[in-house]
């Protein structure tokens, strides 16, 4: 009990004013501001360009739907490979193109944006017959691309806008079609320019085309397309709403997905480094997606579309916030992932935490509210019948009926070490009894949690809401209890003897057993937070240390230290959940909080060092 009491001590004298130590993270600060602008780098570049075309599926890429044109021979023209990987230009991906070419005649492809009708699933082209197909591209200055030939030698017309132009259509392009003429292409990737900053760019159906003449020559002519986009910030992506893709990968699974957890603490990683505006971008997000679900309002899913959230103009759903997934070539269709579309505690609960925060900084009614609505899905959504603690949430579609629906009934530690914390805080500035009494059930769950002779907290309970899930021990378990509970978590100090046992190569995994080997760079960033919130400068230096080993060049930090890292856990699909080495903003983002001594659990002013 001695022992617990003096360390519980050291835990109350470093929170309210982060000063034990301080110096010794001062030689972490140019790693951190890396990392941060990094994070803010990635987040203001999806909204200086506009993408007609950036890697096969990207959620950034606009003009999404193809027209085949053709003079005679419509076999001549060949389709567009759009997930083409050899030697793209950049990225994973590139476009073929093929056609055959005959004295003539003339085909090629346009690029349009289409629309979506009410209540379809299918996108269709454009008719100019309809309004809001053409995309406000005012302050568009130019159209750049890059192409290369398979031999050289290749003549193309590359062209944009003037669709429907001099047509009996009510909505032709506000411009004239804007062409560079035939091109000869060379084998090396070149880039193309076509200057619009003269034309009237504010409605254009037509973002992209390109035709082959027989004037050009005869026969087979094979050419690659990358990177084809509109710069100078066009109208259509200002002001939208943005959130960060979480990794720079090409698993077409997560490709796409900007995930909820990780945006809130990029939001929170610049709270800490006093970069409001950029929080804000993501908050705003957050907001947008909390009042514009494609269901019902109030709550948010576990991730959304990287980039601008907001739905395509002219598409149905233009005022819902975009859902990630991905393209699957083999059968023609577009997929989501249950658990990315569905809502858990946890993942809701952070983002309250990252709204929380900065109303804590900066006084936001607006930010506040948003919380409020989210920790109120939680109750309403996530109380179980009988016991205490929440139950996980939802996976699955439930705009498209109990079918495809799937409840999750069992309950998890770290959702409810996240909820508990969000709901102390709401009925800190409250007064509402309702959140003293979730925090209470979230903690007594957590309590029920601990086995004190193996020093550990459980990861949380089997489907039936009650029986201890005891296979897995897990990092953020017992890490984030310290960070969340305060003094609440004097009982349970031994479990970091759990922690320190875990440790590998410098870094800490995130389960125990640590199947595969390697190190978790998210976990040990925010252990290293851990131990600077309790004055173990040695241990969280340590920590540091070994994370700016691995930052990349551009700052961010790579998932795992190996391409496999086991989690202990299975996916729905039967397959191990693995993390690989690609980067990941969370990690970044925990790294920049652990440097800059910024708890996401707590709000004491002071502790944010101002």
């Amino acid at each position: 009990m001695k022992k617990m009491l003096a360390l519980l001590m050291v835990l109350l004298m470093v929170l309210p004013g982060m000063a034990a130590g301080e110096g010794v993270y001062d030689a972490y600060r140019a790693a951190a501001e890396k990392a941060e602008n990094a994070l803010a780098d990635a987040l203001w570049a999806e909204q200086q360009q506009l993408y007609v075309y950036k890697d096969f599926a990207d959620s950034e890429n606009h003009y999404t739907q193809k027209m085949k044109m053709w003079g005679y021979n419509e076999s001549l023209v060949h389709d567009m490979n759009e997930n083409w990987r050899e030697n793209p230009h950049s990225g994973f991906t590139c476009i073929r193109c093929e056609q055959t070419v005959v004295a003539d005649d003339w085909g090629g492809w346009a690029f349009v944006n289409g629309m979506l009708p009410e209540g379809s699933t299918q996108p269709v082209l454009n008719n100019g017959m309809t309004p809001d197909q053409g995309l406000n591209l005012s302050g568009a200055q130019e159209l750049r691309f890059w192409a290369r030939g398979e031999n050289g030698g290749e003549k193309v017309e590359f062209f944009t806008c003037g669709f429907f132009q001099g047509q009996n259509v009510p909505y032709p392009d506000s411009a004239e079609k804007c062409s560079l003429g035939m091109v000869e292409l060379t084998p090396e990737w070149e880039e193309y320019v076509i200057d619009v900053s003269g034309e009237d760019m504010s409605y254009i159906a037509l973002g992209f085309g390109f035709v082959l003449a027989g004037s050009g020559g005869a026969g087979d002519k094979v050419f690659y397309l990358d990177d084809i986009r509109f710069t100078g910030k066009p109208e259509v992506i200002s002001g939208g709403y943005y959130l960060l893709r979480s990794y720079t990968t090409d698993n077409q699974y997560i490709y796409n997905a900007a995930f909820t957890y990780d945006n809130a603490l990029a939001a929170m990683a610049f709270l800490s480094a006093g970069r409001t505006e950029e929080a804000e971008k993501i908050l705003d997000s957050f907001v947008f997606a909390i009042e514009n679900d494609r269901w019902m309002q109030g709550r948010i899913r576990n991730a959304y579309v990287a980039g601008n959230i907001s739905s395509f103009t002219g598409w149905a759903e233009q005022k819902k916030a975009r859902l990630p997934g991905w393209y699957d070539t083999e059968a023609n269709a577009w997929y989501e992932d249950q658990y990315q579309t569905g809502s858990n505690v946890g993942n809701t609960s952070y983002a309250a935490l990252a709204l929380l925060q900065y109303d804590n900084l900066y006084n936001s009614p607006k930010y506040r509210e948003a919380a409020k609505a989210l920790m109120e899905w939680v109750i309403d959504e996530c109380t179980p019948d009988e016991g205490f603690g929440f139950t996980s949430g939802y996976q699955g579609w439930p705009e498209a009926g109990e079918a495809v629906t799937y409840v999750d009934t069992y309950k998890s530690i770290e959702h409810n070490i996240d909820a508990y914390a969000a709901f102390i805080r709401l009925y800190k500035i409250t007064g509402n009894a309702k959140y003293k009494l979730a925090a209470n059930s979230a903690l007594e769950f957590i309590r029920s949690m601990y086995n004190a002779d193996e020093k550990r907290f459980y990861t949380g309970t089997e489907s039936d809401g009650v029986t201890p899930s005891t296979d897995n021990t897990v990092l953020d378990a017992q890490v984030w209890c310290c960070m969340s509970l305060g003094d609440e978590f004097a009982p349970y100090m031994d479990s970091l003897e759990t922690v320190e046992a875990m440790k590998t190569d410098g870094g800490y995994p995130f389960c125990r057993s640590n199947a595969n080997g390697g190190w978790w760079a998210e976990g040990t960033a925010y252990t290293a937070l851990m131990y600077r919130i309790l004055g173990d400068d040695e241990k969280a230096a340590a920590a540091l240390d070994a994370l700016v080993s691995i930052q990349l060049e551009n700052g961010k930090f790579p998932a795992a230290t190996v391409d496999n890292l086991s989690t202990g856990f299975w996916l729905f699909t039967g397959d191990p959940w693995e993390y690989g080495s690609a980067p990941h903003i969370a990690p970044t983002a925990w790294f920049v909080m652990a440097v800059n001594g910024f708890n996401p659990y707590t709000f004491d002013t002071d502790a944010f060092g101002e």
